[in-house]
This record gives structure tokens, C-alpha cells and sequence, in this order.
């Protein structure tokens, strides 16, 4: 259920355009928590999870970021500044970089990039937020569920009634999504496929009935441009 909405184009053009090349291989690191904070990327093939460890030693994934998924050094005009998060390869990915201090002349010199980052910006603020908010006042399996409508909203091919998640995700990727165990998602999981609101093949979900999972938690119906996991 792969779904347009308004992208920042222009700086995904630019950064195309003007930046470097990479090719990095599945479970490559682009970079890690404390590294410093010297440019920005743009996903061009694959997939990437960014992740922090917390004070437990528990990993929480933040996001699955794809094609056209802007991310790095994304504060600007702030000086010297480290990662708070960490940059895992999942799927063998091209990405373009571009130094942060190149970025923030273009962005102080181009009206166009200048309202595309703007507005780019806030859009990432509400996705956090929620994320946040989901996490903390959902519960387990409420966190869960927001996951999987997500991962719809982004990754999702409509079939049907139902939706394929286009993404192999392991049960151990999916708990560090929600903070929950990998134990916690297999009995989720299981009691789903047992309902018939989902079913597994191959490493990949396909939702059967998804407003049963907005149901249950009460979803708002959030714009689309937020209720996604990139």
C-alpha cells in the first residue's frame, strides 16, 4: 500500500546531483553512535536501519529507511555535532552523501531547498513524535500493531484485500522496533496468524485485515506522510 505524498524532491535532487557514490553491502555500518556528524545521504537502492543502544544494552530501531529516505547529519547550522544514532545496512544499498557544511550553503543560498527542508524537517518531528507516543502509551501489542500499519504504509503492495510487507524482517528486527522481546513478537504474532488477520511466507507478512489492527489500537488516522517507518 505503497502510498505518493509530497517528497523533498528538489533535495534529493541536489544531493544526487552534487554528492558522492557508495555502494555498501548488507550489515555494513555507515556510521555509529559518536561518530561526527559530517554529512548527509540519500537512499537510492536498498535498505538501511538506523538504531540507538539503550542504557540496557538493547537495541531500538528507529527506522527502515528506503528509496529516497534522507538521513545522516540531518541537524543543521549547529556546529560541531556527533550521532546519536547508528546507520546498519540491511539490504545491499546505493546511497549518495554530501558533506553538511556544502548542504547548509545550498540550503542558505536556494529558496526552493531552503522550504523543501523546512517542511521536510517538521514532517520528521510529527513522525518522531508519534513514534514516541506509540512506544510508551500503546503497550506491547499495541506498539507492535502500530509497526506493522506502518511498515503497510511504507513497504506495503496491495493484493487484493490484503497487503504484502515488501521486506524481509526477522522477529528480532520487528521487537527492536517496539522495545518488546523477540518472545514478545512470536506469541503477537502467532495469535494474529491464528485470527487469520496475518499469514507469513518467507520472512514476509501480508496483512489480511488491517483495520482490524487499527481498531485495536484506536488508530487516528494519521496522514500518511507520518504514519510511515522511514
Amino acid at each position: 500500500m505503497q502510498t505518493t505524498y509530497t517528497e523533498a524532491t528538489s533535495i534529493i535532487e541536489y544531493i544526487i546531483q552534487h554528492g558522492q557514490r557508495h555502494h555498501f553491502d548488507a550489515h555494513h555500518y555507515i556510521y555509529h553512535t559518536g561518530d561526527l556528524c559530517n554529512h548527509i545521504y540519500v537512499i537510492v537502492e536498498g535498505k538501511v536501519i538506523t538504531h540507538r543502544v539503550m542504557e540496557d544494552g538493547k537495541e531500538f530501531n528507529t527506522k527502515l529507511l528506503g528509496r529516497h529516505s534522507i538521513f545522516g547529519s540531518t541537524t543543521l547550522f549547529c556546529g560541531r555535532k556527533t550521532h546519536s544514532l547508528s546507520a546498519r545496512v540491511k539490504e545491499a544499498a546505493v546511497v549518495f552523501s554530501i558533506p553538511k557544511v556544502q548542504f547548509e550553503e545550498a540550503i542558505l543560498n536556494d529558496e526552493v531547498l531552503k522550504y523543501e527542508w523546512l517542511l521536510w524537517v517538521q514532517n520528521e518531528n510529527e513522525k518522531n513524535e508519534y513514534q514516541i507516543r506509540d512506544v510508551y502509551t500503546l503497550g506491547k501489542t499495541g506498539a507492535f500493531y502500530s509497526i506493522l500499519i506502518k511498515l503497510a504504509n511504507t513497504y506495503g503492495i496491495q493484493d487484493g484485500n490484503s497487503i504484502l510487507i515488501n521486506v524481509d524482517l526477522t522477529n528480532h528486527e520487528l521487537a527492536n522496533f517496539c522495545n518488546v522481546t523477540r518472545e514478545s513478537v512470536n506469541r503477537m504474532l502467532s495469535n494474529l496468524k491464528k485470527e487469520k488477520i496475518v499469514s507469513i511466507n518467507h520472512k514476509k507478512i501480508t496483512i489480511h485485515d488491517l483495520d482490524y489492527l487499527k481498531r485495536a489500537i484506536n488508530c487516528e488516522n494519521c496522514p500518511l506522510s507520518i504514519c510511515r517507518i522511514e
